[in-house]
């Protein structure tokens, strides 16, 4: 099963991508999935921690604390003070907004 979603660079931008989310373990934390968008690959771990929620990208020695997963607004800014690029992170963000329907953190 693979999950099909959009993003864009700002809420009002008409530039839009699609991205794909496919899941590798939906069932306990950490969840765990690969997201391709733009030509990129992400491994995506995503759990809860004692203090909130985190996001783990093992591919790009990337992490950082979220917010709940469909506050995209919050976890961009906090993906963008990474060193990915403003397109993966808005990707990222977006894939995170999607996979809140099928998982509550």
């Amino acid at each position: 099963m693979s999950i099909i979603f959009q993003a864009r660079l700002s809420a009002d931008s008409k530039k839009l991508w699609i991205g794909e989310i496919v899941p590798i373990q939906l069932e306990q934390e950490p969840y765990e999935v690969e997201v391709t968008a733009r030509g990129s690959y992400f491994h995506l771990l995503v759990g809860h921690h004692a203090y909130g929620n985190y996001i783990c990208i093992p591919n790009w020695d990337v992490g950082t604390e979220l917010a709940s997963l469909s506050d995209s607004f919050w976890n961009l800014e906090r993906l963008n003070s990474t060193k990915l690029k403003k397109v993966d992170a808005c990707s990222i963000a977006y894939a995170l907004l999607e996979l809140s329907k099928y998982i509550n953190i």
